[in-house]
């Protein structure tokens, strides 16, 4: 039986646990402007050299300056989790936050929790009063064709902090209010 709950302080060396066991065989890359497909293959076992532990940093700040953690267990099992920190980013005119974390485990895969946590997100994220959710995609098809069929658009002008970190991601935002980019 799953359990939903927000995630402490305590939970979050749990983030590291959850398996991102994917393989990947087409990627998206900008080009002129648009996204592009390209086969790329990426047999991804766990997390990167250095990732959960740098993840797990950056996500107690972000729980200690007030952003949002939700968790999904299955048992004492930690099988996905959503985060939204609260630290503004304005781009053209929109106030938005961005979505820090999304990931759901291998084997809880295909039972809608990635979309039902990527719809709390923006439910919070409503509450916040934002415009939108900034989102920085993984490449992977998989991971960009999920947030674009759950409302995402592509960022003509990226946040350059959050570019500079992660140059080879997708950078959508997922509208909440009638202003657009």
């Amino acid at each position: 039986m799953s359990v939903e709950r927000a995630l402490t302080k305590n939970d979050i060396p749990l983030l590291a646990t959850i398996d991102r066991t994917e393989l990947v065989h087409e990627c998206y890359r900008v080009e002129d402007g648009e996204l592009v497909l390209y086969p790329d293959f990426h047999d991804m076992r766990g997390w990167p050299e250095g990732e959960a532990e740098q993840d797990a940093i950056a996500l107690l700040a972000c729980l200690e300056r007030g952003g949002w953690l939700w968790g999904v267990f299955d048992g004492p099992i930690l099988v996905a989790a959503v985060v939204v920190d609260n630290r503004p980013i304005h781009n053209r005119g929109l106030l938005l936050q961005q979505l820090k974390f999304l990931h759901v485990s291998h084997r809880a895969r295909g039972r809608g929790l990635g979309g039902r946590l990527f719809a709390l997100a923006c439910e919070q994220g409503r509450k916040a009063g934002i415009d939108g959710l900034y989102v920085s995609a993984t490449e992977s098809r998989n991971t960009v064709d999920f947030y674009l069929r759950h409302g995402c658009q592509r960022l003509q002008h990226p946040d350059p902090g959050l570019f500079a970190q992660e140059p080879h991601d997708i950078h959508l935002y997922r509208p909440l209010r009638e202003k657009g980019l």
